[in-house]
């Protein structure tokens, strides 16, 4: 089975020139392994090794491995900033991992993503499934959320998306182990618990809309592959966002991967191709928000007994299933040629 650095990186060539979004101690593309990558952060390097030897939960071992910074800025604002320094469009690819969910104007970042790009360069992102992680008892993201923050210019969490965001965090428990995020297809959802301080949420909402406040991060967007994918697909169509969509995986664990690449030419717009996929999308997204927790039966239990339903367990496994669908394919053609022998 691939690894998530694999899905990750699946349209990257690690030689070509690309740029990595705020990988921390953490890079999918690191410098010292010869990738060819720009770093791209909102803090220098300094500070981010400052934060990190501030952290008990960062070793002193990974602090040497936070690397140069080399675009110091907003990711929402990549487009600015590469534009100062005179590098639009010359990149071939940009990655980003558990990054778009906390950008204050997804639309801005889209934007500028496709004017770093080279024609037909690759945004490649790894995205939380606000089903799996502590956004779990979270309302999803409206196009119009996104839309207001792109047309107001946000620059950082509004207070609803602060509310929102810590009002209705729930941690995932194993036992007496608590955990950020479940095994989206393999975990009983009933374990998320939601925090219990909704007070203190309000008292800081209150306090937010009297006066000016400090940036304080949060996922902005709490999304699943098909509610991205017809976000993007609207955005398309409104003219505001040009990518094709090479693809958008189904969630593995807690996390889901999708791969952008900016066409070499304008994409035309089939207004009637647009809305029959809008409304498969739609009605994908409408079953989608069913699922957790209350599916008539629960996903885990599906998991368990599809051990002892082999067909059921490949319906599950796209790739198996093709995997299967090859091997009976040619042992149908080895029955055929010894019938003609």
């Amino acid at each position: 089975m691939a690894s998530r650095l694999d899905l990750l990186l699946k349209h990257v060539t690690p030689s070509a020139r690309g740029i990595e979004i705020a990988p921390y101690f953490n890079p999918a593309l690191p410098k010292r392994a010869g990738c060819n990558v720009r770093i791209f952060d909102v803090f220098d390097t300094e500070t981010l090794r400052a934060r990190a030897r501030e952290n008990s939960f960062i070793p002193d071992s990974r602090i040497d491995e936070i690397e140069a910074v080399d675009f110091v800025g907003d990711a929402c604002r990549i487009g600015a900033v590469l534009d100062r320094e005179g590098r639009l469009g010359s990149f071939d690819h940009i990655v980003s991992s558990h990054n778009f969910e906390h950008l204050a104007n997804p639309i801005l970042f889209l934007q500028g993503a496709a004017q770093a790009l080279k024609p037909g360069g690759v945004l490649s992102m790894a995205i939380p499934d606000g089903r799996a992680c502590f956004d779990h008892f979270r309302v999803p993201t409206r196009l119009g959320d996104w839309l207001l923050a792109y047309h107001t210019d946000r620059d950082k969490p509004d207070p609803v998306t602060l509310f929102d965001a810590y009002g209705y965090r729930s941690f995932y428990w194993r036992a007496a182990e608590r955990s950020e995020a479940s095994g989206f297809l393999t975990e009983d959802p009933a374990r998320f618990r939601p925090e219990e301080d909704l007070q203190a949420q309000y008292d800081a909402f209150v306090t937010r809309l009297a006066a000016p406040y400090d940036y304080t991060d949060a996922h902005c967007s709490v999304l699943f592959p098909e509610l991205f994918e017809l976000h993007l697909r609207e955005l398309h169509h409104l003219g505001l966002v040009d990518f094709e969509i090479l693809e958008i995986a189904p969630t593995q664990g807690h996390e889901f991967f999708a791969h952008l690449r900016k066409p070499a030419a304008p994409a035309p717009r089939d207004a009637a191709d647009f809305y029959r996929r809008r409304a498969v999308l739609l009605r994908a997204v409408a079953l989608r928000l069913g699922e957790t927790p209350f599916m008539s039966r629960p996903r885990w239990e599906i998991a368990e007994h599809d051990a002892r339903h082999p067909l059921r367990a490949l319906l599950l496994n796209p790739r198996r299933l093709l995997a299967q669908l090859r091997l009976w394919n040619r042992q149908r053609r080895q029955r055929r040629r010894a019938r003609r022998g």
